[in-house]
């Protein structure tokens, strides 16, 4: 029993060490690295992705340290002074103990995503009120609707529900965080990184977007995902938009990701056509219906204007 153990840590090691060497870590600019996180920071709170003291952020400096956000702090007010250096331990620096402050109580969740992710070099911590709600609904967000956020968010996990500032935090997301680039945290909120600040920014920015779009078009009667077919082109073409497909796209087209239908519901009508035909055409010869609609809808207007 022993020997496995031993066995199963040398492999763990050695997995390990190959990733770091396969991703060296260039040394970045610290005074670059603070700005720019704070920027984020400062973002996130006026977009109302944290509010009050919630949310953290780092930037992995070199190989060995890391810049992050301290506890206790209202990001809206964040400055550059106010950002900790830790090691990959989570303990102060040398020049980080020249503040008062201490690293948030979530960065073990972050020196995880390091461990397990060596290309990453940010990672983002928020709270995004619509996507937060999807998983308090028990509700998934993985469904193949908007182009962008297919290829750049890809399939979507939820980690199990954890309680913050412990260990259990980083324990629920081991599962999660080698194929995605994106992990919601049951009731608690989502996790982002990527290879800068500023990227790991964008995900979480496309992932609020994704579940406004998502729950908007369920209050307007039930979203409707892109058929399978047009995933699959989505990602042989991706490349043109400078992205990869990503590591988890098998996820995506399983179940009611994707439309599995075979027919096009025309927007018009709402009749369907097989889902080769020529839509042009179709929506051509209803021009005409829909113009009736916004001439009659623009009457309505006007007389409410003038009555």
């Amino acid at each position: 029993m022993y020997i496995i153990l031993i066995l199963a840590d040398f492999a763990r090691l050695t997995s390990e060490g190959f990733q770091r060497f396969k991703y060296p870590v260039i040394t970045l600019n610290e005074e670059q690295a603070r700005k720019d996180l704070v920027d984020v920071a400062r973002l996130s709170y006026s977009r109302d992705y944290i509010c009050g003291t919630e949310g953290n952020f780092s930037v992995r400096l070199d190989a060995e340290t890391l810049l992050t956000t301290p506890r206790g702090v209202c990001k809206g007010s964040l400055t550059v002074s106010d950002l900790v250096v830790t090691n990959l331990d989570g303990h102060l620096t040398a020049n980080g103990q020249m503040t008062s402050r201490l690293p948030s109580t979530e960065l073990p969740m972050h020196l995880a995503v390091y461990r397990l992710r060596p290309d990453v070099r940010a990672v983002v911590h928020a709270h995004p009120t619509t996507a937060v709600a999807f998983t308090v609904a028990g509700k998934s967000l993985t469904r193949c609707l908007l182009p962008e956020a297919i290829l750049a968010l890809g399939n979507i996990p939820v980690a199990p529900y954890a309680t913050p500032s412990t260990q259990e935090v980083p324990d629920s997301i081991e599962a999660c965080v080698r194929e995605n680039n994106v992990v919601m945290l049951d009731h608690h909120g989502a996790l982002c990184y990527a290879d800068t600040i500023w990227d790991a920014f964008y995900l979480l920015e496309t992932l609020e977007h994704h579940a406004k779009t998502f729950l908007i078009a369920e209050l307007l009667g039930g979203a409707k995902p892109l058929q399978k077919g047009a995933v699959e082109k989505l990602f042989d073409i991706c490349s043109i938009y400078g992205m990869k497909v990503p590591a988890n796209s098998a996820e995506l087209l399983k179940g009611d990701r994707v439309s599995h239908n075979s027919t096009f519901i025309n927007p018009v009508t709402n009749k369907s056509a097989p889902a080769n035909s020529n839509h042009t055409s179709m929506q051509g010869s209803n021009s005409g219906l829909l113009k009736d609609k916004i001439d009659n809808l623009k009457n309505k207007l006007d007389t409410m204007k003038n009555g």
